[in-house]
């Protein structure tokens, strides 16, 4: 070999080295998921041979008797290339599949222990033939993997839980090792912090991996968190079973066709209508959505719940342009409407099918065309406070009529612009700021002036705890010690923008059980003093006619609580005449 040749060689070693060493930035390994706006979400095992709960069915039904549904799981009738193809069919543009479940069974062909699907009758490795199948077909793939093993005693064992430790990061190494170009880790929280340091899964994964996107449930504490809180080691948030609203950080609503993410005896699939209402929302909120469906025990989709998911890809097909390769906006979700966008178009969907006609509020640029997605030419009116459109009476959807709006600037450019007020609330969509908060959208300051009562502001972590040392740890979160990790007290403040006069407070809380406000004082900022305007000891629905007050700031401040509560709304309104 020539000095030339081992120089040239050197260069390319050494270039080689620095590429797997450069970090794919966050936005770009997630931009082909934002794009595909809904995946299909697969919730599979041994369990359908009985139709109950995957995992959480375990304890009712006899953990003995769940553990050993196993011996006589054989799903003769599953088929890779179906399921990819009706997940095609269905307008879902990627696929997400429970590699293993909080109950330890593995999907896949684990070393690590024999509770598998190798050492079912059926035998073979289901994610190795779903896998080959996705990509030959060009359907990214993703794994839905739990963390913690219900099954397996040393998982949160004080003297075992680092061996345990050991075999998850194992698993993880062998689903993102042997079945090529995997496209996202769908990590799981069941209720306990995590049994596993979250960096070591997350810098495996990123290292197996290197364009793997990986949601946020490594590191959260309570439900709340696994919804809404993104953390270091996370690229998407995830609330479940419900829409979130409007999120400028990335996030993935995962729900259910049917009513139970196993399969379920006499289940049936929810409407056409919801099931396209629940995506569209999602696609105006700013997010995905992650649509689940449980197969039979012999491998195959109900034919009524394939047959809704293909009635699904058949109107989608129709209206891809205002749903793929968009993102949510510039108009924020309102009770008839969600808009989405590209470039200089604004993606307009009507959800009311009684109603032909919009009021939006005003927006920073010029709409210089409007016309609905088929092309047929709309009317419309523009001023400094509201726009006006109206849809063709004649050519209502159902489910969705979309408009196009051109504009002339770049949507993009626009900041997220919310719905005209329906309450009537002074402090409806102002500034909001809080003492702390779970996450970063859903239960933020501004989810209590959004005049939307399916949004809290939560409080957050304490800043002098090292939650770290809690990993591994068998505390549920509805222990006093996780619950202790919580800030004790904490406020909720609105800015006005100019000085109101106020003369009624309206407060609504989200409890769980017996969790509940105790405590709570409104206040509101004379020059550099909080001055109290009134007090309480239990928060519910509270209204209370107040003395009038003329105010910019005002706050809410929590005293005394137990549990997790949530402030849906805090409301301020002028006087009565």
């Amino acid at each position: 070999m020539t000095r030339k040749t081992v120089l040239v060689v050197l260069l390319i070693s050494i270039g080689l080295t620095a590429f797997s060493q450069t970090e794919i930035p966050k936005a770009q390994r997630l931009k082909w998921w934002q794009d595909a706006k809904m995946g299909l979400f697969i919730h599979w095992g041994p369990v359908s041979r009985v139709g109950k709960e995957i995992s959480w069915s375990r304890e009712g039904y006899g953990k003995a008797r769940y553990d050993s549904l196993y011996l006589g799981f054989n799903p003769v009738a599953f088929n890779a290339k179906e399921w990819v193809a009706l997940a095609k069919a269905s307008g879902m543009r990627y696929m997400v599949l429970t590699a293993k479940h909080h109950d330890g069974f593995s999907l896949f062909d684990t070393k690590t222990n024999d509770y598998s699907i190798t050492h079912t009758p059926f035998g073979r490795d289901v994610c190795k033939e779903l896998a080959e199948a996705a990509h030959e077909a060009g359907m990214p793939i993703g794994w839905y993997f739990s963390v913690a093993d219900w099954k397996d005693p040393d998982c949160r064992n004080p003297q075992t839980n680092g061996i345990f430790a050991e075999r998850v990061l194992e698993q993880v190494r062998e689903l993102l090792t042997n079945y090529g170009k995997i496209g996202l880790l769908w990590i799981d929280y069941e209720g306990w912090p995590t049994p596993v340091e979250p960096k070591k899964v997350y810098d495996l994964a990123r290292k197996l991996q290197p364009e793997i996107i990986i949601n946020n449930r490594l590191e959260p504490f309570t439900p709340d968190e696994s919804h809404a809180y993104l953390g270091q080691y996370a690229d998407y948030a995830t609330p479940e079973g419900f829409v979130a609203g409007y999120g400028k950080v990335p996030w993935e609503t995962c729900t259910n066709m049917g009513h139970q993410w196993a399969w379920k005896f006499g289940d049936e699939p929810r409407s056409l209508k919801e099931s396209l209402h629940t995506l569209l929302r999602c696609v105006g909120g700013n997010g995905n959505l992650l649509f689940n469906i449980g197969p039979d025990s012999t491998g195959a989709f109900p034919a009524d719940f394939a047959a809704r998911a293909r009635e699904m890809g058949d109107w989608i097909e129709k209206k891809q342009t205002a749903i793929y390769n968009t993102r949510g906006g510039v108009f924020t979700p309102a009770s008839d409407y969600v808009s989405s966008y590209r470039g200089s178009q604004v993606f307009l969907h009507l959800l009311n099918a009684d109603k032909n006609q919009l009021i939006l509020p005003a927006i920073p640029a010029k709409i210089t065309g409007a016309k609905l997605l088929d092309g047929t030419p709309m009317s419309f009116t523009q001023n400094t406070k509201t726009i006006t459109l109206t849809f063709p009476a004649d050519k209502i959807d159902p489910i969705a009529t979309i408009a196009v709006l051109t504009l002339d600037k770049k949507a993009a450019t626009l900041s997220p612009t919310v719905p005209l007020p329906a309450s009537g609330s002074l402090a409806y969509a102002h500034k909001a700021t809080a003492s702390s908060a779970v996450g970063q959208f859903y239960h933020d300051a501004g989810a209590a002036f959004d005049d939307n009562p399916k949004t809290a502001w939560k409080i957050g972590r304490r800043k002098d705890v090292d939650f770290a040392s809690y990993y591994g740890k068998n505390l549920h979160y509805q222990s006093p010690e996780i619950m202790a990790l919580y800030e004790p007290s904490g406020w909720l403040e609105v800015d006005l923008g100019k000085p109101e006069l106020v003369g009624r407070v309206k407060l609504s809380e989200t409890s769980y059980g017996q969790s509940e406000i105790r405590k709570f004082e409104v206040l509101y900022l004379k020059g550099n003093k909080w001055v109290s305007l009134a007090e309480g000891t239990k928060m519910g629905d509270w209204d209370k006619t107040i003395t009038r007050v003329k105010a910019q700031k005002f706050r809410l401040a929590i005293q005394d609580y137990h549990g997790y509560f949530g402030v849906n709304e805090f409301q301020l309104f002028p006087p009565a005449e």
